[in-house]
Order: C-alpha cells, then structure tokens, then sequence
C-alpha cells in the first residue's frame, strides 16, 4: 500500500470518529502531494467550513473530472450550476403507483344492532388505516423528493462502511472575502523533512514525534522527539528534529542548542548546518557571515541538499545580490524541478530587478504549485499591480491580508492602490485607515491616502497627509511636490513656490526637471509674471522627450498670452512673507487646482493645467 493510500485511509478513520479538523488536515497534505487527483478535492470540500470553500473544492473537482456527478450534484445544490436535465427523476417515476378500491356497502335496513354498528366502525377504522398508511408509506420509507429537481446527494461514496459526519452545506453565505481551501492551517512547506527521515523502529517515541510534526503540533513533536533522544543520544538526526520543532514553536536558544548537538554528534550530518542557519536568521540579531558559512557548509557536505540553496538564495537577495541568488535558485532547481519555493523566490528576484512579465509569470506557478504557500499571494498581487493590473491584484492580496498574522500596513498599502484603481475609493480610504492605525508612521500609506483626499478635493486633508510624509522623510521629492500641489489648490502660491524652492537641488533628473519646472509656473503667475514666464521657457527648452505634450501645449498657450509682441513690462508682483495660506479658509467641495490665470490685458486662456502625476 502506497504513502497516499494509506494517508486516505486515514482520513476516513478521522471522518467515522467526528475529527474534521484532522481529516481537513490530512487532505492538504494529499493535495500538496498531488492536486490532481479529483478524489481529495471531492473529499475537501465535505470537510471545508465555508460555502465559498466548498465551491472552490468542487470546481477543482471538475477541471480534473468534468464528468463527476458528485461535483456537479454539489454545485447544483448550492445554486452554482443549473440542475442538470439528465438527473431530474422522470415524472412516470414520480407517480405513486397505489390504489386502493372501496366497495360500497349493501344498504340493508335490518333492525338495528348495536354489536354489527361496533363491527361497522372498526371494519371502516381498519380500511381508513389501510388508505392513510397506503398513501403515505412512500413518503415515510424513502428520501423527500422534489418535483421538477434532481435528488442531490452531496457525500462521495468510495467505501460501504465510511460516513462523512460533514453535513450539507449551508447556502448562506459567511465571508466576504476570497478564501481558499484551507482556512486557519499553517502555510508551510518543507521538503527537508522528507529528506532527513532515517528509521528508528525501536524508538516509538520518535515515530510519534514525526506524525505530530506532520500535523504541526510542535510542541508534542519537540516532546517526542526530546524523548527519543534520551534513548539515543548517539543519533544526530534525533538532535535536528528536536532542533526543527522548537524552532516552528519560536523557541530559537533552544532550538540552536539541539542543532549544535548534532553537529557535535556528528560534524558531517549536513541539515544541522542548514537547521542552525534558519534559527540563526529568525534570532533577534542575527550575523549573516555566520549564517552564510552554515549554509556553504550543508552545500559542501551534501551537495543535494536544495533546502541549504533555497536559503542562501533568499540571503542573497535581502543583500541585492542578484546573480548569485539567481545561480543558487538554479541548482535548487535542478534538485526540485517542481518546488513553488523556487518559483516564488525567483519572482520576488525578478520584482526587486523591475521585471515585472517574469515575476508573474513565476509567482502564478508558484501559486499552482501549491495553494498553501501564503507569501505567494502577497507576491502575486505585487507582480499584478507591477503589470498595471491592479483589479486582479485585488483577490491574491485579500486572501493574504485574511490570513497573514500580524496585519501588515503595506499589504494595506497595496489594497488601497488596487481598490483606488477599480473605483471603490471608500474600501481604499478604509484600508488606509487601518494601515495608519497599525503604522502611523508608514510614508506609503501617508502618501497615497494624501493623493486619494487630493482626488476627492480634500485638499485641506490631503496637505495634512503630506505634511506628515515630509515629516517622516524630509528630503522626498515625491512628497515635497505633493505638497505644493495641495498649497496650488487652497491658492496659497507664495507657500507653493517656496515649497517649490527647497526641492529645487533634489530635481536631477530631466523628468524631475520638468515637474519642478511646470508647477513652479503655475505658483508664480499670480505672483511675478516675469518669473513666470522664465519657468515656462525652461519647460519647453526640455524638449518633448521629457516633457508631456499637454504641458508643452500649455507652456505654449500661456507665453503666448504673458509674452507682448513690444516686449513691454509687464506688471509683476513682489512675493511677501504674507502671501501665505489663510489658516481659516474654508475649501469648498468645488476646490481644485486654479484655471490658468494671466495678468495682462490679453485674455486668459480658460483651459486649466493638466494634472499630472510626479
């Protein structure tokens, strides 16, 4: 009998003794095994709480099986597919086929008899009994059927003697949020622990250990396995296993001491090195040069090992070191051709390298590969937002902000930008929210809730969102330009430009050039015509590869209007120290950025400026 059949026995033992948890538990680790077999999803979706779990299950079912009667009886149940024609019971099966025949009684008009009346009554109690048991008999002895739709069973039936204590599923709906197929279980992944697995037969401890380890339950696996290595402190493999569960269970010292026994049990055994160099990466400080020598020593002592390369790739990229991040996810590869980890490091490389077609590319496989991964999530919605395609975004990073513990604002951060994109601007502003209220401090949750008041004509909010972003980086050019734009809209150009002024140093780039260059324009019409038209000359000498067309146009179109064929003085305004934002002013739900405003005698132009994006 095979690992996985035995597995599946297992799991209907758990379902004949009422432990669904344990049975939902032994079905992920069959579909992480194997997704294709359509027999674990079906059984999935009996043991799953939820009613969008259960179509998800159910659905998986038919890409493997289109032809499955019990995932479409399901999905029929639950109001996702139409009833099916071919399962509806034909109506002459429907007809009871009962009658029963009264013969009328001879009237006859004998003296009366009170004993033959008493006959009478019992004779009619007794064919009434007959009619009534008769009829409903039927209804009593088999299962309720209704016109006009199939009978739907919802329980796959592989054995006589297994009952799924699972009962049919509710057609009220209970989460909002996308959920896949393994609510409150661990997301984890570690080839490693098929790959250190030596025999132990006489130690039962050590056995027990391993299934709680299976299971996740750290704490009895740490206590099993603690067991077994007083019966054999001479294995070093008892040590990394001990070393291995109090490490899940957070205990770093201890767990660093297990694996410093096994190295010291047997310098060779390779996974200590390994185990030692994880513990080390999840201490409070850890010194990535040791972390480094441990993992180089696994590789040299057991070149197969594909765990030590995975890790070293991830250190490698936490340091930017691409390329050889890149050549140890190859060799990790070439040892597990069908890991999800080395998709899903490979997109996170491919993110930081700005390619963001190959990121999702290999975040989507990583996702295929193996549906408990939780970071990939987070990874897939980064890589659709990378793309420009922030509405699909919006379900891999619902499902990662419901399952990720702690809540974490940039996941927030990304919400807000999908939700924003796809119009749900009271969602995005929530997120935002919730961002702020774990991370107060958090300058991309500041920003971009700042450029949502914006939008919305919030300009007094926005500035306070930009105020707090400079305060939090005081040499942002982003947030110092966003600022000024706010001042713009509450008409306090003089602030603007001075604003404006202080970016003037950090404006390198031609591109930034061009921002300063157009906004400084707009603050100084109202104030020096002259200086104004210096900025617009300044904008179009950029040239157009630099510059967008509609400012270009603008610039245009405005020096036209300041410029006077007789070059004649044109009035300008001295800029004070009170030409500054009235604290008091009230914004109307109108407030924008001003129309193009011109101080000559030539009619302003009434097109206003273009709001571009720095």
């Amino acid at each position: 009998m095979s690992t996985s059949d035995s597995a599946f026995e297992e799991v209907f033992r758990a379902l004949e003794e009422g432990d669904r948890p344990r049975a939902r538990d032994l079905l992920t680790r069959l579909l992480r095994r194997d997704q294709s077999n359509p027999q674990y999803w079906l059984w999935m979706s009996a043991v799953v709480e939820t009613r969008k779990e259960r179509i998800y299950c159910l659905k998986e079912v038919l890409k493997r099986d289109p032809h499955n009667q019990a995932a479409r009886r399901g999905l029929t149940l639950l109001g996702v597919l139409p009833p099916d024609p071919a399962l509806i019971v034909p109506p002459r099966l429907q007809r009871r086929q009962w009658q029963v025949k009264i013969e009328k009684p001879v009237v006859q008009r004998p003296p009366i008899s009170y004993k033959r009346l008493a006959l009478y009554g019992l004779a009619a109690a007794a064919v009434i009994a007959i009619f009534l048991l008769v009829l409903f008999a039927p209804q009593l002895l088999r299962p309720r059927e209704v016109s006009q739709r199939p009978t739907i069973s919802f329980r796959p039936v592989i054995a006589e003697t297994t009952q799924p204590t699972a009962g049919l599923p509710t057609l009220t709906p209970t989460l909002l949020l996308p959920t896949p197929p393994w609510e409150g279980l661990q997301a984890t992944y570690t080839p490693t622990a098929a790959y250190v697995r030596t025999p132990h037969a006489v130690i039962e401890a050590y056995a027990i250990g391993l299934r709680a380890f299976e299971r996740g339950d750290w704490v009895r696996a740490a206590e099993y396995f603690q067991q077994a290595v007083d019966t054999d402190p001479t294995a070093p493999d008892l040590y990394y296993w001990l070393g291995e569960a109090q490490r899940r269970n957070g205990q770093t010292g201890a767990a660093l001491n297990a694996y410093n026994q096994a190295i010291r049990t047997s310098p060779s055994f390779a996974p200590a090195f390994l185990g030692r160099a994880r513990a080390a990466l999840s201490g409070s400080n850890p010194k990535t040069e040791d972390i480094r020598k441990d993992l180089q020593t696994a590789i040299n002592l057991d070149p197969n090992l594909a765990e030590a390369y995975l890790e070293l790739a991830q250190l490698d990229l936490s340091e930017e070191r691409y390329e050889a991040a890149l050549q140890n996810l190859e060799l990790a590869g070439q040892l597990l051709p069908d890991s999800p980890l080395v998709y899903y490091y490979r997109a996170r490389l491919h993110l930081a390298q700005g390619n963001a077609e190959a990121a999702l590319t290999d975040a989507e496989r990583a996702n295929q590969l193996d549906l408990t991964l939780l970071p990939v999530y987070l990874t897939l919605g980064e890589a659709h937002q990378a793309n420009g395609q922030y509405v699909e975004s919006i379900e891999p990073l619902e499902i990662y902000e419901r399952f990720a513990q702690p809540p974490e604002p940039r996941v927030y951060a990304l919400l807000g930008k999908a939700y924003l994109q796809s119009g749900e601007e009271e969602k995005a502003l929530q997120v935002f929210d919730e961002a702020l209220r774990l991370d107060r401090l958090n300058f991309e949750v500041v920003m971009e809730r700042g450029k949502l008041y914006f939008e919305r004509g919030d300009a007094e909010a926005a500035l306070s969102d930009f105020n707090r972003a400079l305060t939090i980086r005081p040499r942002s050019f982003e947030a110092a330009l966003w600022r000024s734009r706010a001042l713009l809209a509450l008409d306090a150009y003089g602030d603007a430009y001075i604003q404006l002024n202080k970016i003037e140093g950090d404006a390198v780039s031609p591109e930034r050039k061009a921002q300063l260059y157009y906004w400084r324009a707009i603050s100084l019409e109202p104030l020096n015509v002259r200086a104004a038209i210096n900025e617009w000359q300044r904008l179009l000498a950029l040239g157009e590869e630099v510059v967008p067309a509609e400012w270009l146009e603008q610039a245009r179109r405005q020096l036209s209007v300041l410029v006077t064929p007789t070059d004649t003085p044109l009035p300008t305004r001295t800029l004070t120290p009170t030409q500054t934002r009235q604290p008091s002013r009230t914004l109307t739900p109108t407030a924008s950025l001003p129309a193009t405003r011109t101080f000559t005698a030539r009619p302003a132009s009434p097109t206003s400026p273009p709001a571009a994006t720095p």
